[in-house]
């Protein structure tokens, strides 16, 4: 049962800074405190709440922080007729404060976040997933039944920490490394996956998945430790749809199974022929320009779906596909210093582009590509004809920013050589 005019009283406690759910949020009446990092403590949020609304914190994914947060600001999760996070990284903390108040459990939202903890819950609703073992201590990597393999952080995002490898040797080889290291787990070891990456995301009310968008990576994401890029073509729903009807089916069973009922959803998944093998899934909006590749492709509003899910207000999806293909590219650099790069209106008036955001200032040190996807100067949503004149498109204009940015390599540290004594 929803209520249309409970957003006009509604207060919001958001934990996390997400200028589009604040925005989300407030276009719907309702009222919005966050509590967000001091480093995001910045003129973006000014613009958007008042001093009097925001709750500063080193680490809101702390739930000692928070808490002591808000009780040196004068309020208690008790205020707010809503606890909620729209941030990967203090989902779990939002169930916590909130209680009932978050619409959702801390076992729940520790299923969309902790990997081992979510493919038991797929494993045992029978969805397909790649064999895993939970490893505790970098030896136990030797003893893995699987000569290709991952090995991932447990709640780490955008291929931060992950490891590959591609027979026994290099497995033995990278246990050494991590325990020569010293590096802490534990790790989640997961079988290599076959097949095309595929992103699936979504809005689901009431356990029903109302909406399903699908995405073909243009190359599968760890490719980028190869010098890959990260892109993404819609997959057409008039022309795909026996795919869209699979990947509705796992998301509905996947969204069961993880005790995500109410909010939206990006989920990876493996395709193998008419087979889907579920990857991850994170309760949350997708990273990058995806929102806006899907509202471009779709016409739904993601932000809109997830605030009225969050405010209990009944779901508009309404989909009317564009008749063309769009996509999104991260925009990345070499890693340094980040001199010079073309700007918005450069990068926009570039074949098919259609919206650009460029998250990267001059001055900036980023660090490499290769190593995580969340690394980029800045994304672009493209439009095409077809779903490989899109691809194309997509590759021509990441080649492009490369190869007209300037960057300044970080000195490598010089090992230290003992002078001859006198």
């Amino acid at each position: 049962m929803y209520d249309g005019d409970l957003a006009q009283q509604r207060t919001v406690l958001l934990i996390g800074w997400r200028p589009d759910a604040v925005k989300a949020l407030e276009r719907l009446g309702a009222e919005v405190t966050c509590v967000l990092a001091t480093s995001d403590d910045t003129r973006e949020r000014a613009l958007l709440l008042d001093d009097a609304h925001t709750v500063p914190v080193r680490d809101p994914s702390s739930t000692e922080e928070t808490l002591a947060g808000l009780e040196r600001c004068g309020m208690s999760a008790e205020d707010f007729d809503v606890v909620c996070s729209q941030f990967e990284f203090t989902l779990v903390n939002g169930a916590i404060v909130g209680g009932a108040r978050s619409g959702t459990t801390p076992q729940d939202a520790l299923a969309l976040r902790d990997k081992d903890l979510q493919k038991r819950r797929i494993r045992a609703a029978g969805i397909p997933v790649a064999d895993f073992r939970l490893i505790v201590h970098a030896p136990e990597l030797r003893h893995f039944p699987h000569a290709r393999g991952v090995l991932k952080p447990l709640a780490n995002s955008a291929t931060r920490g992950v490891h590959a490898w591609r027979g026994e040797d290099e497995r033995a080889a990278l246990a050494r490394h991590l325990e020569e290291a010293g590096a802490l787990g534990p790790w989640l070891a997961e079988e290599w996956v076959d097949g095309p990456e595929l992103h699936v995301d979504g809005v689901v009310r009431g356990g029903q998945v109302l909406f399903t968008s699908v995405g073909r990576y243009v190359q599968n994401v760890l490719a980028i430790r190869d010098g890959g890029i990260v892109a993404s073509v819609m997959e057409h729903p008039r022309h795909r749809a026996g795919l869209y009807d699979r990947a509705r089916a796992v998301a509905e069973q996947a969204m069961k199974a993880l005790g995500h009922h109410d909010g939206v959803f990006h989920m990876e998944v493996f395709e193998q022929g008419d087979r889907l093998v579920f990857g991850e899934c994170g309760g949350r909006i997708p990273g990058g320009s995806f929102d806006e590749m899907i509202r471009l492709q779709h016409g739904v509003d993601l932000h809109e779906e997830w605030a009225r899910a969050v405010l209990g207000l009944a779901p508009t999806v309404a989909p009317a596909p564009a008749e063309q293909w769009y996509g999104d590219v991260f925009l990345a650099t070499d890693a340094g210093t980040l001199r010079s790069f073309p700007g918005e209106r450069e990068v926009s008036e570039r074949d098919g582009v259609r919206h650009v955001v460029l998250t990267a200032r001059p001055g900036d040190t980023l660090g490499s590509g290769r190593e995580a996807s969340c690394t980029f100067a800045g994304t672009a949503v493209v439009e095409g004809p077809d779903p490989w004149q899109t691809g194309q498109r997509l590759r021509d204009l990441a080649r492009w920013f490369a190869a007209n940015t300037v960057v300044t390599p970080e000195r490598e540290k010089q090992p230290m050589t003992q002078g001859a004594s006198a």
